[in-house]
């Protein structure tokens, strides 16, 4: 059997895939070359690896202390990048034409993946087997793990608690249009939600920042009465929607905070929504690691041709 071949084979490997990985990746070249990035520096990705993308610029910002934006490969094609020293891309493979056009310009060229090219500073980690599973779970988990590890000065022990302790839902969305309620604190985790959410077919996902819902977007659920999920917080914002939205909403189920640290909490929510994207898979009748799509999306996804 190979990996990704149904849904259920995927997850019951997902947490000793990310193990080994991290066993078998040579952390220390790694994290030394995490640690030689200096100055303001962009982070790309697209698909799964740009969840990895979002993790990546937040972890240098925190860790290095240096300014780091995400974006999107074809973004770089129309921005100044004369404020910026570095490009770190993050791809599965390392080789596709966003990565192509993310290291094409004068910038220090970083790649984070399990492969290496020549002329790019390599940031480079260790996995044996190819995730075959059409939605990115292990090939998302296994850089954001490493990245974790760079971060918390290798504290494994952490990453192994965080994995061995798997999430279970008893409840999960069921209508076909969910909304995602989010901050700058879980912006990756819901980014990987979203995603997985779209890419896996589920439902239509709309994700509204916390404090941009406030002004006119509620108007969505009030047309079509949508599912709601929504990352829960502490703050006095959180609070007026904690006590109004469970009367405006059909259904809302709330994400919370695992973590203090927003770095380590991102990991750990990123995790629970693999699983709750599993338990809403399972809940359709559709298996996430199939890849039963449009022909439209091969099209579209082997496009080789200029970006601008």
């Amino acid at each position: 059997m190979i990996w990704g071949e149904t849904m259920e084979y995927c997850f019951a490997h997902l947490k000793e895939r990310v193990k080994d990985s991290a066993e078998q990746t040579d952390r220390e070249s790694l994290f030394e070359a995490l640690a030689g990035i200096r100055g303001n520096t962009l982070t790309a990705g697209v698909g799964g690896s740009s969840v990895v993308s979002a993790y990546l610029a937040k972890v240098l910002e925190r860790k290095n202390h240096l300014v780091c934006t995400d974006v999107f490969p074809r973004d770089l094609l129309y921005r100044d990048l004369s404020g910026y020293q570095n490009i770190a891309v993050c791809s599965y493979s390392g080789r596709n034409i966003g990565v192509d056009a993310a290291f094409d310009n004068s910038l220090n060229h970083y790649l984070f993946s399990g492969s290496i090219r020549e002329s790019v500073h390599p940031l480079q980690y260790t996995v044996r087997d190819e995730e075959m599973s059409f939605v990115s779970f292990a090939g998302t988990l296994i850089p954001m793990a490493l990245l974790l590890l760079y971060y918390t000065d290798n504290d494994t022990a952490l990453l192994n608690r965080i994995l061995d302790g798997e999430p279970d839902f008893e409840t999960v969305p069921e209508r076909d249009a969910a909304e995602i309620l989010y901050g700058y604190e879980n912006s990756v985790s819901a980014r990987f939600l979203e995603s997985a959410l779209t890419e896996g077919g589920l439902c239509a996902a709309v994700m509204h920042e916390k404090y941009n819902y406030c002004h006119g977007r509620c108007k969505l659920n009030d047309a079509y009465h949508n599912d709601l999920i929504y990352f829960a917080d502490s703050s006095e914002l959180d609070e007026v929607f904690q006590r109004e939205l469970p009367g405006f909403y059909p259904d809302v189920m709330t994400i919370g905070r695992k973590y203090e640290d927003d770095i380590i909490n991102e990991f750990a929510l990123t995790y629970e929504c693999m699983f709750l994207c599993r338990r809403m898979a399972e809940k359709r009748g559709k298996d996430l690691s199939l890849k039963i799509i449009p022909e439209i999306s091969e099209v579209l996804y082997t496009y080789c041709g200029k970006l601008k």
